[in-house]
């Protein structure tokens, strides 16, 4: 046990070093594939491999800007225990706390997150390589992801827009060869204009990780308690005196053999309050295939 303890406190004083610090920061940086600075790194050996990152902040790639990808006060990282007695530094799990994330697309219609994603290719030529011994991207092995009161901007080009997702949480996994899973929860913000029940939005599906614009795709997604004013608000910027509840849900797909897009929506349900005069007290409710 106390032989555990040493081995333990050893691994905490020797990531503090400069040189740990410089070889875990090029560790991450092979792992995303960007340039990533880090403040400062802590690590534990018990109950299993666990690298804790302070301060993330992630590159973006230069054909989508001069930003930052993503930043994060803690980046927690699962490490594999076969990848380190290997001598290799595998990603299992990330676990970000407060992260934020600029989603940036461009004029092709293509998105920044499309490269950072494993391909199911890459994927398949990383798993030849284990079997072979030669090296592979840590990155391939990463197999989930959780979101802790994250937040998501947005960027057309290179101009930013005003509407952004907060206390973004959840995870996103991957369920197969380049396949990903998607379950989040966030609220609505736009700059600017105050909101009093934004509500909360949930997006579930799955995506490829591919460069081929994520698709195909497959998407679920409520918005729920949230107030009419808030939903014209967000939209137009204004209110528009509508007083209210407004509850949605629709499903979204996309293929990339069609290059097209399938949208349903469904159970829309907007709940009008008795204080407003013009409406009255009264519900409307419609579905459309």
């Amino acid at each position: 046990m106390l032989a555990l303890v040493a081995v333990q406190e050893g691994v905490s004083l020797l990531v503090r070093t400069g040189r740990a610090r410089a070889f875990l920061t090029r560790q991450l940086r092979r792992s995303f594939g960007r340039d990533v600075e880090v403040r400062q790194f802590s690590a534990s050996l018990f109950p299993s491999p666990q690298l804790d990152a302070y301060g993330v902040s992630v590159g973006e790639d230069p054909a989508f800007g001069q930003e930052y990808f993503l930043r994060a006060e803690r980046l927690s990282a699962g490490l594999r225990w076969i990848g380190l007695l290997r001598g290799r530094f595998e990603l299992g799990t990330l676990q970000l706390e407060r992260p934020s994330l600029i989603l940036v697309r461009d004029q092709e219609g293509r998105w920044n997150l499309e490269r950072w994603l494993p391909t199911a290719a890459m994927t398949r030529t990383a798993s030849a390589a284990a079997n072979s011994g030669r090296a592979r991207p840590s990155a391939y092995h990463l197999q989930r992801i959780d979101i802790n009161d994250g937040r998501v901007n947005f960027k057309l080009g290179d101009n930013k827009t005003s509407f952004a997702f907060l206390q973004v949480k959840g995870t996103v996994e991957q369920t197969a060869i380049g396949r990903w899973s998607l379950d989040l929860t966030a609220e609505p913000w736009r700059s600017g204009v105050p909101l009093q029940l934004a509500g909360t939005v949930r997006v579930r599906g799955d995506v490829a990780g591919t460069s081929a614009r994520l698709q195909p795709a497959h998407f679920q997604i409520s918005w729920a308690k949230c107030s009419l004013a808030d939903v014209f608000r967000l939209i137009g910027g204004s209110d528009f005196g509508v007083r209210g509840l407004f509850t949605a849900e629709a499903s979204a797909a996309s293929t990339k053999r069609f290059a097209s897009r399938e949208q349903k929506c469904g159970a829309w349900r907007l709940d009008f309050c008795r204080s407003c005069p013009r409406i009255g007290n009264s519900s409307l409710g419609f579905d459309r295939a």
